[in-house]
């Protein structure tokens, strides 16, 4: 072997150390996980991550196709994501057509026929809207679009929406419109009745049950 060989083998090794140390970790607690340099561009393949808080306790799963990493304006972004919320307690999954990152934030972007449904004993409910995002300081999933919620014999539609997910309840504002088949007793439970009521400008509360 060369000298000129043997410096390329160690360049070589020195770049793999270097995008290993960038490497996303399963227990970082960042939103974005550590990728590689943020002063360039690249695109990832078949990207999936695991986000855990501070106690080590598992709160988003997210995968996709294809993660691109725009340095300049420092985001990453997920097209045909997939992704789990609360996977051990609420256990809310979906999907959109983009999931974008904001590096330095604890913001999960979502964008484009977003659709995001827990599975209940009495029937899923579905939430859609154009736009949401997940903090995971705040632990909350909110817009401020247009969103439905359709349940077995409830629909609501508002002009926004803030879900807190220690709870499950989910706060509908800007213009509350609702339908409800009474008919039905698994349909809507007593904390729902409030957000019917409040059909129409206002506000509405809800809660999920199982």
């Amino acid at each position: 072997m060369t000298w000129r060989q043997l410096a390329l083998a160690g360049l070589a090794l020195a770049l793999a150390f270097g995008v290993r140390w960038w490497w996303p970790s399963e227990r970082s607690p960042a939103v974005l996980p550590s990728l590689p340099d943020p002063r360039f561009d690249y695109t990832l393949e078949n990207f999936s991550a695991r986000f855990s808080n501070d106690a080590g306790e598992l709160e988003l799963l997210v995968s996709g196709p294809r993660l691109v990493h725009d340095s300049i304006a420092r985001t990453a972004t997920l097209e045909q994501p997939r992704f789990l919320f609360e996977p051990d307690g609420g256990d809310w999954r979906g999907t959109a057509d983009l999931a974008r990152f904001e590096r330095d934030d604890d913001l999960l972007l979502l964008e484009g026929n977003v659709r995001i449904t827990q599975a209940l004993e009495q029937g899923a409910i579905m939430l859609t809207g154009e736009r949401l995002q997940h903090d995971r300081q705040a632990r909350t999933i909110s817009s401020h679009q247009t969103v439905e919620i359709r349940r077995p014999g409830t629909w609501l539609r508002a002009g926004g929406l803030r879900m807190e997910l220690d709870d499950d309840t989910i706060e509908l504002f800007n213009d509350v419109h609702a339908q409800s088949d009474i008919a039905n007793p698994l349909a809507i439970t007593p904390v729902d009745a409030s957000a019917v009521a409040a059909a129409g400008p206002g506000r509405g509360k809800t809660r999920t049950t199982d």
